[in-house]
């Protein structure tokens, strides 16, 4: 969780992926709207990646989709270094695929 001033800016909610040893689900990151494009998306993702290489973490898996409107947050996976692995045509409805990003963490 992001704060300033005792007030919520952002946050991010995770879990270890099922049946992996050391493969994590970042299933959100938000930022306050009014907020964004000052860094605290970064310092979210650099928080997360150091809470899990400190508990064993080695890869951080995204899924999202492909809808014009989530254009920002493909750019935003793509700044803090997140690659797209795959995708699967008309996952969530015709023309709206399911896009896999990850990152391999570094020790």
């Amino acid at each position: 969780m992001a704060e300033d001033d005792g007030v919520i800016t952002g946050y991010t909610c995770f879990g270890p992926t099922p049946m992996t040893q050391a493969t994590w689900d970042l299933y959100w990151i938000a930022v306050d709207p009014t907020l964004q494009g000052r860094g605290t998306g970064k310092q979210l993702v650099a928080a997360l990646e150091a809470l899990l290489l400190a508990r064993g973490g080695q890869i951080v898996r995204i899924e999202t989709s492909s809808q014009d409107a989530y254009d920002g947050t493909l750019a935003f996976y793509e700044r803090t270094h997140f690659t797209l692995a795959g995708t699967i045509p008309d996952f969530y409805a015709p023309g709206d695929d399911i896009l896999f990003y990850y990152k391999r963490l570094a020790r």
